[in-house]
């Protein structure tokens, strides 16, 4: 009895669920709030190109802080708005000579001769910005500021 009962229930069910989605479709809606601009449901995006020469980056260096020796180099970016800022989502990619992009943060690791033993260390590049201004920073691991980094050109994806 048990499995007539659900077998009864089973062919039913199946039934029920087979009509659903069939018919006539119903009246159209009524018209929705116009859009920003008509243009909602659009993604925006703004893209600059930035270099920055060997000779531009700037040594920051605390006196009282030496392993906080790093490179920096700020622009002016009038186009990053606050609303980019706020609900944007921000991409920067170091653009090699070679045409190949890497994103930031990115940390290489490199070496050097001296007094005829290698030495070693990692160089990180990384970004700031804000309403109006981008920072491109360049830290190597051993604090070396000698040496300026090279120039390098950096791309900037904003998608809002």
């Amino acid at each position: 009895m048990k499995k007539l009962l659900l077998v009864l229930l089973t062919a039913l069910s199946a039934a029920t669920f087979q009509s659903c989605g069939k018919g006539d479709p119903g009246p159209v809606g009524p018209m929705g709030p116009a859009g920003r601009d008509g243009e909602d449901g659009v993604v925006f995006y703004h893209t600059a190109d930035f270099t920055v020469d060997a000779q531009d980056w700037e040594l920051r260096a605390p006196n009282n802080k030496p392993n906080e020796r790093y490179f920096r180099y700020e622009f002016d970016y009038k186009e990053l708005t606050e609303e980019m800022c706020n609900i944007g989502v921000t991409n920067v990619y170091h653009i090699y000579n070679d045409g190949y992009q890497n994103p930031l943060p990115s940390t290489k690791y490199h070496s050097y001769n001296q007094d005829g033993q290698t030495m070693y260390y990692s160089q990180t590049v990384d970004y700031e910005y804000a309403p109006g201004k981008i920072i491109f920073i360049a830290t190597n691991s051993d604090f070396f500021t000698d040496e300026k980094p090279e120039t390098m050109t950096f791309r900037v994806i904003t998608h809002y």
